[in-house]
């Protein structure tokens, strides 16, 4: 096929050349079509192959080639010649308005300001983001529509600010990319993102762009965290991304109420709620969400800490908890429903990956020395980060597992990739009350979708003590500025005679 693309000039291949969670974009700089070659105009961090198969790569690593004028064979595809600056395209409608925006620039730009409030606004048409908040205080954007952008519909540094009910879709980044607060000293922002309909984004910028991004930095694999403290993101509903739907780094939130679907089918080492590389993360409670038809649960990755999952619900093949060699995590009386276990993974990868040494593991080290662990507050508010680094920080330390009802038909609830010696310390984890059965425990409609218990519901007899999970309080609410509520059967998986493609990697592998 690459044979018809000869006399292109302005061919980019873009692919998950190395690991799924990286997918740079190269120009082509030539194509030979008897060595069966493309060469690139630049070479790929790290180099073509998958790093689990090296030297050669499996083969299977997937990529395609776009800004293509010989390939538009459909409506809604485009090309554009950079020399001539022309556009081709195949519209999607024979009427309506066609808009081509050269704006780079944010859409609404406020710095230095407070007591703003942006209600009931429609923005669309930009490379850049929609709102871009900068050292503000007080700001509250409600009820707005941003869509069609390159970039992020919002994009929030400050505090005691709110985006609150709006509907964010079509965008080439994320949803709402939110700091604030101070970590140092555990200073909160007091900021919320509540009430939002966020859908349809990454189009652009597939990895890393969330629905939600609270301090995890806009850059792979997070490598540039920011302050972020005390916010709340709440009643959010969430999905059809190609990743991530909330990525967190800081301390002391709440993620609760949120309905996530239809995320991450598109990429590897993900998560409806995803960190990494972070033994500062402290006080994140995650509780009352409700994670269906996607891929991943809670991922604290790569040695993350400090994680609360209480009262959720995570439904699905690909749904679950994986602690990767991370301290501090309480799994307690939430739901797992599944074909087939596990539903909780832990590892101690920290052994192999060198967390032990700060020469081998810098980033880790280098946030908590950052913020002075041994001094108040952080000494008094979370003093096993005050001795972690003394203290065997390559182990996955003072974990729990309890409480939890877990609906599988086959296979075990846990899944322990630990060295024997690892298993055998009594420290790594606390699994116990734990119910696993086959049978419907008393759901009040799972057929329907809902996973509400009776009142009389079987676990309450075989888990004592098992509270409640107010099913009927998740997703979106009608408040002053969401006067209705989508249809249900919008963030559902289409059936096959509507034309949806089916779901990529249907396997039970939930995991890193």
């Amino acid at each position: 096929r690459p044979t018809r693309w000869l006399k292109n000039p302005d061919i980019w291949l873009k692919g998950q050349w190395r690991v799924g969670w990286e997918d740079p974009a190269i120009r082509v700089a030539s194509i030979d079509p008897i060595k069966s070659q493309i060469t690139f105009t630049a070479g790929i961090f790290k180099g073509i192959g998958s790093k689990y198969k090296r030297p050669e790569g499996s083969g299977q690593e997937p990529w395609c080639a776009f800004n293509l004028p010989e390939e538009i064979d459909r409506p809604g595809e485009w090309a554009v010649d950079f020399t001539t600056q022309t556009l081709f395209l195949w519209p999607v409608a024979a009427q309506g308005e066609l808009l081509v925006s050269q704006v780079s620039e944010p859409l609404i730009s406020v710095r230095d300001a407070g007591w703003l409030q942006f209600v009931g606004l429609t923005l669309e048409g930009s490379l850049g983001d929609g709102f871009n908040l900068q050292d503000v205080q007080s700001v509250l954007v409600a009820g707005c529509t941003v869509r069609n952008l390159a970039r992020n519909a919002v994009v929030l540094k400050g505090t005691d600010s709110t985006i609150q009910s709006c509907d964010f879709y079509d965008l080439g980044g994320g949803g709402v990319v939110v700091y604030g607060g101070v970590a140092k000293t555990l200073t909160p922002s007091n900021n919320q993102i509540v009430n939002n309909h966020i859908h349809h984004y990454g189009v652009l910028k597939a990895m890393y762009s969330a629905a939600v991004n609270v301090g995890f930095g806009e850059e792979a694999n997070g490598t540039a965290h920011r302050d972020a403290v005390g916010m709340r993101v709440a009643h959010n509903l969430i999905h059809n991304a190609p990743r991530d739907a909330i990525l967190v780094s800081g301390q002391d939130h709440v993620f609760e109420f949120n309905d996530i679907s239809r995320c991450g089918f598109e990429t590897a080492d993900t998560g409806s709620f995803y960190a990494c590389l972070d033994w500062t993360v402290r006080g994140v409670m995650i509780r009352h969400n409700f994670m269906h038809d996607t891929v991943g649960g809670v991922n604290p990755d790569d040695g993350t800490s400090g994680f609360t999952v209480t009262g959720n619900i995570m439904v699905g093949p690909r749904t679950g908890i994986w602690i990767a060699s991370g301290p501090d995590h309480t799994i307690e009386n939430n739901i797992f429903v599944k074909e087939e276990g596990p539903v909780f993974a832990i590892d101690d990868r920290g052994l192999t990956r060198g967390y032990a040494s700060a020469a081998t593991a810098p980033r880790l080290y280098q946030g908590v020395e950052a913020i002075n662990p041994t001094s108040p507050p952080w000494s008094v508010r979370f003093p096993t980060v005050a001795t972690m680094l003394a203290n065997h920080p390559e182990l996955p330390l003072r974990n729990r597992f309890e409480r939890n009802l877990v609906v599988i038909q086959k296979g075990e609830p846990i899944a322990l990739k630990l060295e024997k010696s690892t298993q055998e310390n009594p420290a790594i984890l606390s699994a116990k009350d734990n119910w696993v059965t086959p049978a419907d425990p008393g759901f009040v409609n799972a057929a329907a979708g809902n996973y509400g218990l009776k009142a009389d519901a079987e676990v309450f007899k075989k888990i004592p003590g098992f509270k409640p999970i107010p099913f009927d309080q998740i997703g979106l609410q009608l408040d002053a500025y969401r006067r209705t509520l989508p249809d249900p059967r919008a963030s559902r998986p289409k059936p096959a005679a509507e034309g949806a493609a089916p779901q990529p990697d249907q396997h039970n592998n939930f995991g890193t």
